[in-house]
């Protein structure tokens, strides 16, 4: 490279780093942000820094084109409480200067303030609920899309409507945002092409944690979608679903049509939906359809039963020190504990009698020292409130029979001890018994010899019992039948869920299950491990569902078909199909149709000319 194009080359280089300049502020209102961002904006691009502090502000923010704006973690922009009611229809707190493209908004705070707001600043008109005030609304137009943008890192919160809405843009990029009480959507992607949502954490209220409407080529992935429990709503809580994906239509007063778009090839997996209002995902008819291709795979479900279960405050997600989210903080990494713990399909623990640590207080009967203890139960379960056990022989005791230590000092010693133990369960108790039989002797010593002498042997009998409560024998299906409907282009079946917690669907070597529950392993107060159930409606693997109907196209052959159920307690194949047949009828119009239709024709001229009989009378 000749020296003088290598300079021009270096030269220009330099000329647009020392444009891209950034500008750093200190707490101001959006006039002072405004005058920052407009200046890189005008200069081609840049960045804006926020420093830590409360930037209180009483109208919108304008980004524009090739700027990155972002702010220390404790740069709070709040919407002032004494503010009028400017942030209507689509205007936000943070917008768009014309079409955006390369723009990056992350690491700071912003709060909505909508527990110190009029309510009805939550809409424009009556009939347009929760359309004011998204904390980021991004929007390019259906003919002229944004292209690559960036929101990440932010802490986002009370505000009446999205904390996230990115309309018609390419390569959308949402991630490692924790979203809170943003009462309308959490994430809002509209027309959202070759874009991600991922590693968010949103506790919604009303409407949806996540919602995209006709967009394609889109990820959702890693993200705990979570329901909003807090004190600062201004809505009604527990209203929201955790995903919708669709194609928009007509909603609160507005006409969400003219979208170039249509919802293709959406891909959700390895989210965490925990205690969602509403419904975990909710797909509309579009979504649904096989051109769609909405691949939903490999997410946990976790409901509120659960969580309190399991020890988190589902119903203290609140902020005592606004804005600190330690409180949320706590909530998600509790999920994130669930996630990790030892889950299990199977109440089958494998746990020995000798492993767990518990001693015998012996009391002394006769020559023998000894005592019985129910410790608990081999395999025990907790399942819907109840308590139970595989079988009668699931006792656990331990047991121990010694020399009564008071008889020491005198002459007597143990032959040997036969132990019986019987254990029972009657009218819902558990019985524990042994029975100790002692073969013991007396000794003398012979003053001359100075050895001593064993005596004859004696026989003494001792009882010693314990008792308490049974839980249930778990009753577990015997005859599983799969119930089949056999159409000419496609075939669905399902299997009853009662008593099983999961179902292994077959068929040509493809797999599919259906979780019917879950369990998680514990440790009673006497160190005895047992497995608490808890239900869910959970789908993993490579053929599609609707409801708890397996759906997979093509013939049906039976020899092809193989599966397999599992109880708490054991796997069972599945023998019994009912199977029914749903071919296409061979007539369309039933053959009683037409004549039908002409007996009604000759009732109803019969009727005319009746009438017209009577008139003349």
């Amino acid at each position: 490279m000749p020296p003088i194009l290598k300079s021009l080359i270096i030269f220009i280089l330099l000329t647009g780093i020392a444009q891209a300049r950034t500008i750093t502020l200190s707490p101001c209102d959006q006039n002072g942000m405004n005058a920052a961002l407009d200046a890189v904006y005008n200069e081609g691009g840049g960045e804006v820094y926020l420093n830590p502090g409360v930037y209180d502000i009483t109208g919108p923010i304008y980004i524009g084109t090739n700027t990155k704006f972002w702010g220390d973690p404790n740069a709070i922009i709040r919407v002032s409480s004494s503010s009028s009611h400017w942030f209507t229809n689509a205007i936000g707190i943070i917008n768009a200067i014309g079409i955006l493209n390369n723009v990056e908004i992350c690491g700071f705070q912003i709060d909505g303030n909508c527990e110190n707001l009029p309510v009805d600043y939550s809409h424009t008109r009556t009939d347009t609920a929760h359309d004011c005030e998204s904390a980021i609304h991004l929007s390019g137009d259906s003919n002229n899309f944004m292209n690559r943008i960036k929101i990440h890192d932010m802490l986002i919160y009370d505000t009446f409507s999205d904390g996230v809405t990115i309309r018609f843009c390419n390569y959308a990029d949402c991630f490692n945002n924790l979203i809170s009480n943003c009462e309308h959507e959490g994430v809002f992607y509209v027309c959202a092409i070759d874009s991600l949502i991922e590693n968010n954490r949103i506790a919604g209220i009303t409407s949806d944690c996540l919602r995209l409407d006709n967009c394609a080529n889109c990820k959702v992935e890693n993200n705990i979608l979570y329901s909003y429990s807090g004190d600062h709503s201004t809505t009604y809580m527990h209203g929201e679903n955790g995903l919708q994906i669709g194609d928009g239509g007509v909603s609160h007063g507005y006409d969400a049509r003219n979208k170039p778009t249509s919802t293709k090839n959406i891909e959700v997996n390895n989210n965490t939906f925990a205690n969602n209002g509403l419904q975990a995902i909710l797909l509309d008819s579009i979504a649904l359809t096989e051109s769609a291709n909405v691949f939903i795979h490999d997410n946990n479900f976790i409901d509120e039963k659960e969580l309190t279960t399991m020890g988190i405050p589902v119903g203290d997600f609140n902020y005592t020190n606004m804005p600190s989210l330690e409180t949320s903080e706590k909530v998600f990494s509790s999920i994130f504990d669930i996630l990790n713990s030892d889950l299990t399909y199977t109440g089958r623990t494998q746990q020995p009698v000798y492993d767990i640590p518990y001693t015998v207080k012996q009391t002394e009967n006769g020559i023998i020292a000894g005592g019985i203890k129910i410790i608990g139960f081999k395999d025990e379960i907790t399942w819907c409130g109840k308590t139970y056990i595989p079988d009668e022989n699931s006792i656990l005791v331990k047991a121990v029979a010694v020399k009564s230590p008071s008889l020491n000092f005198f002459s007597y010693a143990i032959d040997h001890i036969d132990k019986n133990i019987t254990l029972k369960i009657e009218n819902g108790t558990t019985i524990a018994t042994m029975t100790i039989t002692s073969y013991y002797y007396a000794t003398s010593m012979n003053k001359k010899t100075g050895k001593y002498t064993k005596g004859s042997i004696h026989v003494a009998t001792a009882t010693f019992n314990d008792s308490c409560p049974a839980p249930e024998v778990l009753v577990r299906p015997k005859n599983i039948t799969c119930i089949v409907y056999v159409y000419p282009t496609y075939f669905i079946m399902s299997v009853p869920s009662q008593g099983l917690v999961k179902v292994h669907y077959e068929y040509y070597g493809v797999s599919t299950d259906h979780f019917y529950a879950i369990g998680e392993i514990h440790n009673g107060d006497k160190g005895v491990k047992y497995t608490n159930f808890t239900n869910l409606e959970y789908w993993k693997g490579d053929y599609t569902h609707q409801g708890n109907w397996l759906i997979i196209l093509g013939e049906f052959d039976q020899s092809k078909l193989n599966i397999t159920v599992t109880t708490p307690y054991e796997d069972l194949q599945v023998t019994d199909f009912k199977i029914i047949n749903k071919d296409i009828p061979s007539e369309i119009i039933a053959w009683w149709f037409y004549p039908s239709i002409g007996l009604l024709a000759v009732l109803f001229l019969y009727c005319k000319y009746y009438y017209r009989f009577i008139e003349r009378l």
